[in-house]
């Protein structure tokens, strides 16, 4: 397809023009110091990105500030293990920074205010702040923070039943004051909405990472077992926005993960990740048995197969006692799975489980299966429906936002809702793969939030895409969020600037998806760029128009599909050309239409219908024609910038054979 102009030049722009140019988002990328060390007092001349959003400078109102010193300008911490260790060391760097003066930790409360924080079973002052029973529903991730008035004493207190509840308090009150919001009536009870809530990595041991855009991968495979701050400071930003699991490994993986020097290297990575509350899980290769230890087969009903995973689970688990368990991607894209043998998928996460379930751990089996393109849109509705109630109850069926793959417009997945004894996550692409890798501005969580509040109908009105994944529509003891991650060992973390947005709103949707767009865009530009109210505004706009107008200028209507560069290969995602859709075979995309629940294979199916007739395609094109030189104009005005003449874009004679 020739548009007359290259996407490259519309929002590269745009995503750092003119209108954030006074933010100072274009420092270099170098070395790697500790997150948040001797915070600054005012924002720096040139901010560099590599705090992300755990920005702790001094609050500029003097009246504001006089009141947060009285509040919390004492931090009282009794017992506790680690974690509450690592609670503690948190607020006290942010605090100091935020303060503009030292806050040192203490054993005994002040005769004034203060602020506590702990458990009713390691301090007696959060005892008698929070009575245990207000504690009792959160479960060990849970947490109230409180403002008390006792005795004339003001107490700001942050309690929790556990100290992985007591670390994610403490990094909610940070963000009040980051976004300067008043603690005089504080009064919250938080709890995440699901219990996973996964970091996925597709790094490669290598340095490589797959569909990465933020330089190679900062997990160092020739450093490890030694470590470095960085990975201290990486469990720090998963524990600030609630993400409690890593998957360190590519998807596509070789089998070396699970065998030595891997595992003291593994164990080492674990052991900084404990600390901030995120357990460790590693992609496993259905093939492990073959490739690591020459067995003549992989078959899940074989013995010897069995016994192999039973004998690697001991081996894992002697190195890594909390260890989550596998992630695996399986007759999928030509990987080696149970299909091979005959079996089904749930025969093949049913060996993993069983080998897992001794020691509490869990296996994510994914639900993308692409080996061909004829029937893309629905091999896994077709492959897994019929497995429903078969999977063990230690397994997890992850399933990818949309039918397709991470596309910058796709219906939801008609799996959500359609396993209703059958564990199910949600896997969205934190790393934009088809929507602008990091050149391009566009603001994921809209798009998230639009497929979280489907409706699937499946269990009535109500059975909303984010009511499935989090065990509200079918009582799952296990389910969640899966997040493709965008970070690499670039200075800033992502490349980008503004794509650390989709970062933090991926792990703020995972605690809380009833979250609003529009407030967690606002949220993390305050945590950011501060809050002067002109660069919330701006940064804010930016972020929320980003994602239509960059539908618009590159796949009017949803039609891109496929984005390829100008060698015509499908491996780099990023130029858009509808024609390749065609070309290699997959469904026509430029009549396509979203149907509602009530047709194709199982009730309730919502996904791709195939309109091959071509009496459809003059309203659609006619529909399509100004919509992409309307983004275009859109993307310039973002960046300060005239558009370029350009004509309508308009889909070739190709598309409708």
């Amino acid at each position: 397809m020739s548009s007359g102009i290259r996407r490259r030049s519309v929002l590269s722009a745009a995503a750092l023009g003119s209108a954030v140019g006074s933010l100072g988002l274009s420092a270099p990328a170098s070395a790697q110091p500790v997150l948040g060390a001797g915070p600054s007092t005012a924002a720096p001349p040139a901010e560099d990105g590599y705090d992300l959003w755990l920005r702790y400078r001094q609050v500029e109102d003097s009246g504001q500030l006089e009141r947060y010193r009285a509040a919390l300008g004492t931090l009282v911490r009794q017992g506790g293990g680690p974690l509450q260790q690592s609670a503690e060391d948190e607020l006290a760097r942010g605090l100091t920074g935020l303060l503009g003066t030292p806050v040192v930790p203490r054993a005994t409360a002040p005769s004034g205010a203060a602020l506590v924080v702990g458990t009713p079973t390691s301090s007696a002052l959060i005892r008698e702040l929070v009575p245990a029973a207000d504690l009792a529903e959160l479960g060990d991730e849970g947490y109230v923070i409180r403002r008390v008035t006792k005795r004339g004493r003001d107490r700001t207190g942050v309690a929790a039943h556990a100290d992985r509840g007591v670390l994610y308090g403490a990094f909610h009150l940070l963000r009040l004051v980051q976004t300067r919001q008043p603690l005089e009536h504080l009064d919250l009870t938080e709890r995440p909405a699901a219990p996973l809530r996964v970091a996925d990595h597709w790094d490669n041991a290598d340095g490589s990472i797959e569909r990465g855009y933020a330089g190679r991968s900062f997990f160092d495979w020739e450093k490890l077992p030694r470590l470095d701050d960085r990975y201290t400071d990486y469990a720090r930003v998963l524990a600030s926005i609630g993400i409690n699991g890593a998957v360190i490994n590519n998807v596509n993986t070789p089998a070396d993960y699970l065998a030595e020097p891997f595992l003291t290297k593994l164990a080492a990575l674990a052991g900084v990740l404990r600390r901030y509350g995120v357990t460790l899980y590693v992609t496993a290769n259905f093939a492990a048995p073959i490739d690591l230890d020459g067995l003549d087969t992989a078959d899940p009903f074989d013995p010897g197969v069995r016994g192999w995973w039973t004998k690697k689970a001991e081996e894992i688990y002697g190195k890594i006692e909390d260890f989550g368990g596998f992630l695996v991607k399986a007759n999928s894209e030509g990987r080696p799975g149970p299909l091979d043998y005959g079996r089904t998928h749930a025969d093949g996460a049913n060996l993993l489980a069983g080998a897992l379930r001794p020691y509490g751990g869990i296996v994510m089996w994914r639900a993308f299966v692409h080996d061909g393109d004829e029937k893309w849109d629905r091999q896994a509705y077709l492959d897994f429906t019929p497995l429903d109630g078969k999977f063990a109850d230690n397994a997890v069926v992850q399933i990818k936002n949309g039918p397709i793959d991470f596309q910058v417009r796709e219906p939801a997945h008609p799996l959500f809702g359609s396993l209703p004894r059958t564990n199910s996550m949600i896997e969205l692409q934190v790393t934009q793969e088809y929507t602008g890798h990091a050149t391009h501005l566009c603001y994921l969580v809209p798009q998230w939030k639009e497929v979280l509040d489907f409706d699937t109908l499946k269990a009535g009105e109500g059975s909303t895409v984010a009511r499935v994944v989090t065990g509200r529509v079918h009582s799952y003891p296990h389910s969640g969020f899966a997040g493709v991650m965008n970070f690499g060992d670039a200075r800033n973390w992502t490349g980008s600037h503004l794509a650390a947005a989709n970062t933090h709103g991926y792990g703020r949707l995972s605690w809380n998806p009833e979250l609003s767009a529009q407030d967690l865009a606002a949220e993390w530009t305050r945590m950011t760029f501060g809050n002067d109210p002109h660069v919330v505004t701006t940064v804010s706009a930016l972020l929320l128009d980003s994602w239509r107008t960059y539908e618009d200028y590159t796949s009017p209507l949803g039609t891109g599909y496929l984005t390829h560069p100008p060698d015509g290969s499908v491996t780099e995602h990023f130029d858009p050309s509808p024609t390749t859709t065609v070309r290699e075979g997959g469904p026509d995309l430029a009549s396509q239409r979203l149907r509602r629940p009530g047709g194709g294979p199982g009730t309730g199916l919502t996904g791709f219908r195939r309109a091959r007739t071509v009496g459809d395609t003059p309203a659609i094109t006619r529909r399509m024609a100004p919509v992409r030189p309307r983004g275009i104009a859109r993307a310039c005005a973002a960046a300060g910038a005239s558009p370029p003449r350009t004509r309508s874009w308009r889909p070739t004679s190709r598309i409708h054979r």
